[in-house]
Formats: structure tokens, C-alpha cells, sequence
């Protein structure tokens, strides 16, 4: 999940640790940026591979074999370039990732088949293996784990030389960083999101019928965020703003009794200043506003309501008609009072998409309980 500010940060520490190198290419500098707007590490070592196949001459085809303790082998094949993704099904037993060096592989027929079985030896050749003439390869290791092996194949031309080899290596340099990057910002993100949940929930135990609210809130925007088809960035964004809407409420109490028209705005002050939190910014600022125009706290209309604020209105809305907490209507009448609130406070296309959610069968408890697997992270 990685977008704006994150790329921004992974960006400038990748650049910060490459330019240090006296070595690196300026074209390898330049990639850094496409390569951190990928979302999944196999994404990652199939960029580094179409990279490296451009700037190499000849027939030039590669793999990255990552390690994967849950594999038979230990290892599975995680991007491949030149070849066919019907190498990615396969489990690579032996081959050159055993001894991934920095080297340049002399015999690659007697290290990729000699050494495999019958069957895998078939699979290989069938991809075209067998006409490989050259093969190097280097580890894709980062600050603090290894993360497998990227395998370059010729076919015909001359063979690999040592000034391949160090180009290779300063590819997979940058990739293993961006690796570790990414899973660095994956865990602080992930520590965030405990934080986030320890703290709503001593906020709330300060007024007992908010208990679970910002839960509630969350999981019924989740759900509609992916109804939306909206991607993991914004679902995570999404994810914070629900949980911390009512975050400005802090120091005045939850007291529904107790009007305070200040709180969204107080509460995207309190979280502007992390770079994690700021895109949650603008959901909580503005979750009270009304697709009529006469929400607060700037009196915004339909589509100029983002969309996140208009996700956690309909979700906060719903959780007032439906729980302990406000009105505990029966699921019929909250129905009937969403489609009255919709195209006035409610955005209408919302209302619909979420009474349709609501039709799927699930029940209320069901779809308020957020699971681990429900999070975008």
C-alpha cells in the first residue's frame, strides 16, 4: 500500500542510500520511483527485470526466485521477463538460486536440469530453457533479511561478462531496499492501526453507549468502500478516517446530547501533522457535511463532499439508527430512514449501494465486526 506521502518517503530514502554509491546509474535512480509505486514485491521484481532486459543487448530473459519457507522446495519463482508465467506455477527445486553468489553461472544446463526430476526438467525445457548460453546471478538481499535470487538467462550472443554481473547486482541492491522499505512501512502501519484501536477504545469507554462505535462505524465504510471497488490505499485511508471521525470529540466528551459543530475540524487538526494520517485528514473534517449543503463545518454540497466523508456519513448514520447507541430501529425502518435522509444529508448513490450491502443477507452484527482479514494493510 504504498502512494503520496509513502512514495514520496521511500523515494527520497532509496535515493539518499543509491546516490551515496559512486557507481549508480542515473537510469537506475530515475527507475527508483516506478519501482516503489508497485503495491506487491512481485510487482517490484518484475519491473527490476524488464528494467535490466532493456538495458542489456541480445536475447536477454530472467526470473526472480524468492524464498518461501512454506514451499515444498523453500523457494518459488516470483516474476519472470522473456519467458511465460506458466513458470510461475512451477516449484523450482534445484538450480542456480542454490548458490546465488554474485556469479556468473558456466555450466547452467548441468545446474538448472542435471540436478531436477524428470518432470521439472520437461517444464523447464517446454519454456525454452535449454536454449539459455549464458546465466548470472546475484541475491536480492535487504537491510535486515534475504529475500531470494535474480536469475538473468541468455539466449545466444556473447555470454554475461563481469560488467553485467555489477549491473545486475546494483538492480537487485535497489530492489532488496525497496523490499525492506516497503515491509518497514507495511509494520509501521500495522503498529498504527493497533495504536489506533487501543486508543478509540479508551476515548469511548468515556461515555458507555459509545463503546464500539468507531468499529462499527469502520467496518460498515469498509464494506462500502469495497462496493466502490476503491484500491488498498483508499481503503486504508478510509480506515483511519472512520476510526478517528469523532477524534475531535476529545477533551468535550461523547455526550450525543452535547452539540459541538467544532470536532470534525478539531479532529483533522489532530491528525494533520502524521504523514500516515494526513489522507484521513479531509474524511474526518468533513464527515458531517450534507449532500443538501447545509452540513458543517463548510457547508459543501454533493460531489464537493469528498468521497471518503460522504462513505463514513452514510456509515455513521446508519450505526445512530441501528445500535444501542442511538435509535436501535428495527432493520426495515432504518431502510426506510436512510432512503429519507438520501439526496438530502445522504449522498443518494451511496444510500442505494449500501441498502443493497444490506440486502445480501448479512446481519447487522455480522457486518459491524471487523475482522483482521477486513483490513486493508
Amino acid at each position: 500500500m504504498l502512494e503520496g506521502a509513502d512514495l514520496r518517503r521511500l523515494g527520497e530514502e532509496l535515493f539518499r542510500r543509491r546516490s551515496s554509491d559512486q557507481g549508480a546509474a542515473p537510469d537506475i535512480l530515475a527507475a527508483m520511483e516506478r519501482l516503489v509505486r508497485y503495491q506487491r514485491p512481485q510487482e517490484r521484481s518484475a519491473e527490476v527485470l524488464r528494467s535490466l532486459r532493456a538495458h542489456m543487448p541480445q536475447d536477454v530473459r530472467g526470473y526472480v526466485v524468492s524464498i518461501d519457507e512454506a514451499s515444498a522446495s523453500g523457494f518459488r519463482f516470483d516474476a519472470q521477463v522473456g519467458y511465460n508465467d506458466a513458470l510461475l506455477g512451477l516449484v523450482p527445486a534445484n538450480g542456480p538460486w542454490r548458490s546465488p553468489g554474485p556469479r556468473l553461472v558456466p555450466n547452467l544446463v548441468a545446474e538448472l536440469f542435471t540436478s531436477n526430476d524428470p518432470n521439472v526438467r520437461t517444464d523447464l525445457g517446454n519454456l525454452g530453457m535449454r536454449e539459455a548460453t549464458s546465466a548470472l546471478v546475484v541475491p536480492v538481499a535487504g537491510r535486515f533479511e534475504e529475500y531470494g535470487t535474480l536469475v538473468l538467462q541468455r539466449h545466444g550472443g556473447p555470454p554475461f561478462n563481469e560488467e553485467d554481473l555489477k549491473l545486475a547486482g546494483r538492480w537487485a541492491n535497489v530492489l532488496g531496499e525497496t523490499q525492506s522499505l516497503a515491509y518497514e512501512l507495511r509494520l509501521a502501519k500495522l503498529s498504527l492501526v493497533q495504536f489506533t484501536r487501543a486508543f478509540v477504545q479508551g476515548f469511548e469507554a468515556q461515555e458507555f453507549s459509545q463503546l464500539g462505535h468507531a468499529e462499527r462505524v469502520t467496518a460498515y465504510a469498509l464494506a462500502l468502500g469495497r462496493a466502490l471497488e476503491l484500491n488498498r490505499p483508499q481503503l486504508a485511508d478510509l480506515y483511519f478516517a472512520a476510526m478517528l471521525h469523532d477524534i475531535g470529540k476529545l477533551g468535550n466528551g461523547l455526550d450525543q446530547a452535547i452539540e459541538d459543530l467544532d470536532h470534525p475540524q478539531r479532529g483533522a487538526n489532530m491528525v494533520s501533522g502524521s504523514e500516515l494520517l494526513l489522507p484521513a485528514a479531509e474524511g474526518i473534517r468533513h464527515h458531517h457535511e450534507a449532500w443538501d449543503g447545509s452540513g458543517f463545518p463548510d457547508g459543501l454540497r454533493k460531489e464537493s463532499i469528498p468521497l471518503i466523508a460522504r462513505v463514513i456519513a452514510v456509515a455513521d448514520t446508519f450505526d445512530l439508527l441501528s445500535s444501542e447507541r442511538g435509535k436501535a430501529l428495527p432493520m426495515r425502518e432504518v431502510e426506510k430512514a436512510l432512503e429519507t435522509a438520501s439526496g438530502t444529508t445522504l449522498d443518494p448513490a451511496l444510500v442505494a449501494l449500501f441498502n443493497n450491502i444490506l440486502r445480501q443477507g448479512k446481519s447487522t452484527q455480522e457486518l459491524s465486526h471487523l475482522k483482521d482479514s477486513d483490513l486493508p494493510f
